[in-house]
């Protein structure tokens, strides 16, 4: 029995002060939700297993690379937007440990981790994925979309109301 899932996700945000603060706080928002959507593909029958293997590889390497694109100050939006359009290369750069995922216990994978992300990590900054230009796979769309949309219903209900 495996644990399924992404990674643990750690990286900044774009800006310094509260816009990084928004920024990271954003980005752990569309990730949760991706993790939940990989959860929920996991239930399908038949594909489930192999799809969340796919967007479980995708995940791993934006961990991976989530430290390198915050240093660019590259913003939330934009880093998945690169996993997306380089996603064959993603998929291979997070596949073992995506896979390491569903098949070992948590704490030998615990483990594992614990070795190869300061591996995959320091590695990320060198990683040619411009080099295997694929067509654009909008796995997190519906991410950005949910959360988009929460934000906006949450910043609708904070205003005053015209009386």
């Amino acid at each position: 029995g495996g644990n399924g899932g992404g990674g643990g996700g750690g990286g900044g945000g774009g800006g310094g002060g509260a816009e990084g603060a928004l920024s990271l706080v954003y980005g752990r928002l569309v990730y949760v939700a991706f993790l939940l959507q990989v959860k929920l593909i996991y239930s399908l029958p038949l594909l489930g297993r192999s799809v969340m293997l796919l967007l479980s590889a995708l995940l791993h390497a934006y961990d991976s690379f989530e430290m390198h694109w915050a240093s660019e100050h590259r913003g939330v939006a934009s880093r998945f937007r690169l996993i997306e359009s380089h996603w064959t290369f993603f998929v291979g750069y997070g596949g073992v440990l995506a896979a390491l995922s569903a098949g070992l216990r948590f704490w030998d994978l615990f483990v594992l981790r614990a070795v190869l992300y300061p591996i995959y990590i320091a590695n990320a900054p060198h990683a040619r994925y411009s080099d295997a230009p694929t067509r654009r796979l909008p796995v997190f769309q519906a991410c950005f979309g949910v959360i988009n949309s929460a934000l906006q219903l949450a910043e609708l209900r904070m205003r005053p109301s015209r009386s």
